[in-house]
């Protein structure tokens, strides 16, 4: 890779390019480490600050990762999740064949706490089956999830079935549940303690969490899911559409009759 000073694209960008372009051949693999910033300022006889600046370029696509002590890695792959159609993660994940495996933590019955009773439309304290689920890519944890389903449905599912099966195709092969609907939140926040430990991120770390309450035909809540994601593992997929009838152009006059008087 040579760096041109004659063109007019910045040399940081046309470290930064070439970098993406070895990323993206293959040449830098999934894990492999990234010259220090000495190292690159030496080889492509640039400035320190160049060399932060294109690092500083591909950690913001989410190309690289910096480990505090230990330097800075091609990022592994990213887990991406289609919005346009509900599917669970762990269905997503199945498309990746013997890459992917389940590890279900504590299973079994729990009083709900108030989250869980008022996605499921319970009482506070009444029975839910609550299922402790992480998701392991190629050996590294890559989400954690805490799954509770109504007292009828925890009959019908077995922890070896929770293991190895996701979750809508148990609700639809034993308990007969056709899904119509979820409603989802997604928010930001630092890994707490149990999070950190069971996603091998360091406390504080930024995850992704994913509130989700699905709703069959009849429209009653039959399944209340918490997901936690590694922030640089997995990434939302959605495409938008606008409504032509929305662009709407509101008069200068009319604006100016909405602020507030000087």
């Amino acid at each position: 890779m040579k760096l041109n000073r004659e063109l007019a694209t910045p040399l940081y960008e046309q470290l930064a390019d070439g970098l993406r372009e070895q990323i993206a051949g293959g040449k830098l693999k999934p894990g492999a480490s990234i010259p220090p910033e000495s190292a690159l300022t030496a080889r492509y006889h640039v400035s320190r600050v160049t060399a932060r600046q294109a690092l500083e370029v591909l950690a913001g696509e989410g190309l690289i990762v910096r480990r505090q002590g230990k330097g800075t890695f091609v990022a592994p792959p990213k887990i991406q999740q289609d919005m346009h159609a509900l599917r669970g993660f762990a269905e997503v994940m199945a498309q990746r064949g013997r890459d992917q495996a389940m590890q279900v933590l504590p299973f079994g019955i729990v009083h709900a706490d108030a989250s869980a009773a008022r996605a499921l439309r319970l009482s506070q304290g009444d029975s839910v089956l609550r299922i402790k689920r992480r998701h392991l890519f190629r050996g590294d944890p890559i989400a954690f999830a805490l799954i509770y389903l109504p007292q009828p449905y925890a009959r019908m599912v077995t922890l070896d079935q929770v293991t190895t099966t996701p979750i809508y195709t148990l609700l639809a092969r034993q308990a007969h549940v056709e899904i119509k609907r979820a409603t989802q939140i997604v928010r930001t926040q630092s890994a707490d303690a149990t999070t950190a430990q069971l996603l091998a991120l360091p406390k504080s770390a930024p995850v992704m969490m994913v509130e989700r309450i699905t709703y069959s035909t009849q429209e009653k809540p039959v399944e209340y899911i918490i997901f936690y994601h590694s922030g640089d593992r997995y990434e939302l997929a959605v495409e938008l559409y606008r409504d032509p009838k929305e662009n709407v152009f509101r008069p200068m006059d009319n604006v100016a009759g909405l602020l507030p008087e000087s």
